[in-house]
């Protein structure tokens, strides 16, 4: 089973938001995937994702925007992900 880990980053005022999720994915383990809640789209954040071995999704969410982040070799993660949006 995967495990989501929640980053709630809506009310933060940058640079926090970023700080907050690459400790996170710093801290991210194989079948493990963070969610982050934004008011905004991070957009320099994705190219550092791909360009570090990692995936991600965007979807609607309450406070803006969901974004799930997941190993890009971890295809059970990204399986489920892709089945929960």
């Amino acid at each position: 089973m995967c495990k989501e880990i929640i980053l709630d980053v809506h009310e933060m005022q940058s640079p926090e938001p970023m700080e907050v999720v690459m400790k996170g994915l710093e801290n991210l383990k194989q079948g493990e995937y963070l969610r982050m809640l934004h008011r905004m789209q991070p957009f320099p954040l994705y190219d550092i994702l791909l360009d570090n071995g990692f995936r991600y999704k965007v979807t609607d969410g309450e406070y803006g925007f969901d974004i799930y982040m997941w190993f890009a070799k971890d295809k059970k993660t990204g399986e489920l992900i892709k089945s929960l949006i």
